[in-house]
């Protein structure tokens, strides 16, 4: 029976401290993975600015969450986190993406996603190639063409668990000539404001 007790106690820190924390993103402690833009939780503001919803989910979607392999001179989310060996898995989110039903994604009023949304949106991952580790994901809040601005929440998550550790929201002004690059241009801001101010608040909360 002590033998038995014995090899219970010595398994149960390996449980309790399992999860992956911010504690471990600082010191790199991880391999941690960038996944992208979620837009599950997201709406478009204002119906004149968004004309073809079919479209932005079958395309733009894509092309906004694909940016930093398109222009990754530009989105080096890797410097802005200040991860050396940033990991890359954009297959999660595309697959949730095209999951969105384009039905009640423009809207013409405010809206706002919850601490529970962004809980839920990360649940729903499947990921493969990954076992352990930090993941960090975009899920947007919205594209808001009357603020002419995007919102998000910049979020770190257990890999094994999918238990959300960290989330900061960003806010970002668009600009830049066609669709695309005029909402890249708000994606892009989100960045820079991470290597701001978001990693700046986390040295501090988490140093």
């Amino acid at each position: 029976m002590k033998r038995i007790l014995i090899l219970t106690l010595s398994i149960l820190p390996l449980l309790s401290f399992g999860q992956r924390t911010m504690s471990d993103f600082m010191k790199e402690n991880c391999d941690v993975i960038w996944f992208g833009l979620d837009f599950t939780k997201a709406k478009m503001i204002g119906s004149e600015g968004f004309n073809d919803p079919v479209a932005i989910k079958e395309d733009y979607f894509r092309k906004w969450n694909h940016l930093m392999i398109s222009e990754g001179d530009k989105y080096e989310w890797g410097k802005a986190l200040l991860v050396t060996d940033l990991k890359y898995d954009y297959g999660v989110v595309d697959v949730v993406n095209d999951e969105i039903k384009v039905k009640s994604l423009v809207i013409n009023k405010s809206y706002s996603i919850s601490d529970d949304d962004i809980a839920a949106a990360v649940r729903a991952y499947t990921i493969e190639d990954y076992t352990d580790g930090i993941g960090v994901v975009i899920v947007v809040e919205s594209f808001d063409k009357i603020k002419e601005q995007g919102f998000g929440y910049i979020t770190f998550f257990d890999v094994a668990s999918k238990k959300v550790i960290y989330s900061h929201k960003l806010a970002g002004e668009a600009g830049g000539f066609g669709f695309r690059n005029y909402w890249a241009g708000a994606i892009y801001n989100w960045l820079k404001f991470t290597r701001g101010r978001v990693m700046k608040d986390i040295k501090k909360e988490f140093k």
